[in-house]
């Protein structure tokens, strides 16, 4: 039987939707699952990094559906040996769930888990007038993900989260974050659409006026093929790196994107446009 407070806990949210209560109820597991991790020694060596990490510990204004994790020093560290946390911690709050693996091959530098929900049964425990309207053996999956491939100049810091118990989080730091994001933002390759999150998450940076970690940034480029190792990536260069960026992408498309993940009323996907894009640029500084 799910308890009480995890029920309360989605309905805070005030969800009047669908599509509100799923990104509801993923960011309350998502919260279980960091908590879980932080009972054991995971973040001796592990950082929590990525939209969620922004969401969940800076305000990011939008919901964010994986747990993104990477190595802050070289140490041998396999994820599934950490699965077992994460299902006692569940299994404490009365929720069913499955865990199974992504293909290595893949990516074989990143060892994923998706933990997996019913959505029907989730529904039915708390919003039951939704449930004519989800799909039998319909699931909500959250993807924890750790990448191996590390790299220095990252910062980091210690956040505590309160639910569903208390536990300390390593996360980068913001400039760090932000870092890691024009890393995305420059070199990820998409496969069927545009992830227009990463130019959501950019806006975010720029809004709050984030410096970038520029060491962290040239590594990253650097280990993973970017530059050569005898190159120096100075701020004119990530400024026309992202002017060029910028110039190709479908802004439309991005926006169609975020859209399932940030409220109705949001202001930033108006400026979700090019010439707007463009001029955030000389805002940059580190």
């Amino acid at each position: 039987m799910i308890n009480d407070f995890f029920l309360n806990r989605i309905k805070k949210y005030n969800p009047n939707s669908i599509t509100e209560i799923k990104n509801a109820m993923r960011e309350v597991l998502q919260d279980i699952i960091l908590v879980a991790i932080g009972k054991s020694d995971f973040f001796n060596s592990c950082v929590f990094y990525g939209g969620t990490s922004l969401r969940i510990f800076r305000e990011l204004p939008r919901f964010s559906e994986d747990l993104d994790f990477t190595l802050f020093i070289d140490k041998e560290i396999e994820l599934i040996n950490y699965m077992h946390f994460i299902s006692k911690e569940l299994n404490s709050c009365g929720i069913q769930h499955t865990i199974t693996e992504k293909n290595k091959s893949i990516e074989p530098t990143v060892e994923s888990r998706y933990i997996n929900f019913n959505l029907k049964y989730l529904f039915e425990i708390s919003f039951i007038e939704y449930v004519p309207q989800i799909i039998d053996n319909e699931i909500l999956s959250i993807k924890v993900e750790l990448e191996k491939n590390h790299f220095a100049g990252g910062k980091t810091e210690l956040k505590l989260l309160t639910y569903p118990s208390f536990a300390q989080i390593r996360t980068f730091d913001i400039e760090t974050l932000f870092a890691s994001k024009l890393l995305a933002v420059l070199k990820r390759k998409w496969k069927t659409r545009i992830k227009g999150r990463d130019f959501y998450d950019y806006l975010f940076y720029i809004s709050l006026g984030t410096k970038v970690n520029m060491v962290f940034l040239e590594n990253g480029l650097k280990k993973f093929g970017h530059l050569n190792n005898n190159d120096v990536f100075t701020i004119d260069n990530l400024k026309n790196a992202l002017k060029e960026r910028f110039e190709q992408i479908d802004f439309e498309k991005a926006k169609e994107d975020v859209k399932p993940f940030i409220s109705s009323n949001d202001k930033f996907i108006d400026s979700f446009n090019k010439d707007i894009f463009i001029s955030t640029i000389d805002l940059i500084k580190c």
